[in-house]
């Protein structure tokens, strides 16, 4: 066995016994329409932080919002969710901007820099590992089929 193969087979088994990712803070789109989605967490350095913006795709879009090691509750996630007509908001309010961001002291906005807040909706989780799924119909009455 040349030493080519040898690492290409080393790196394929490394692989296939590599331990599973932790599944984090997961959203999934389960509506007929494209769903926008920014997330929210406790920072360990305190406070929360909030960022934005992930676009899922309609009928089975998922993205990793958070992932557990950036937080210090893994029990505690916050999302809000637009798109289609809809809203999927909460009572806990986090800043945001309309483009792209990541906010530390997501709690306190800053105007004069876009700043918008708005209220997330507030998940809680067991193991720390959760996965949230958006559904609804659109305003034209389509659903997805499964």
């Amino acid at each position: 066995m040349n030493v080519f193969r040898f690492s290409t087979a080393l790196a394929v088994a490394s692989c296939a016994f590599a331990p599973p990712a932790t599944a984090d803070f997961t959203v999934c789109n389960r509506t007929p329409d494209q769903v926008t989605v920014a997330s929210a967490w406790v920072s360990p350095s305190g406070g929360f932080t909030s960022e934005g913006w992930w676009k899922l795709r309609a009928c089975g879009g998922c993205e990793r919002v958070v992932l557990r090691s950036e937080t210090s509750d893994p029990h505690n996630y916050f999302f809000y969710a637009h798109g289609g007509g809809r809203e999927w908001r909460g009572d806990s309010n986090f800043c945001t901007t309309p483009g792209a961001f990541k906010i530390g002291n997501a709690k306190r906005c800053v105007f004069g820099r876009r700043g918008q807040m708005k209220n997330f909706v507030h998940v809680t989780s067991r193991s720390g590992n959760h996965t949230h799924s958006l559904t609804g119909r659109s305003s034209s009455g389509r659903v997805c089929i499964d």
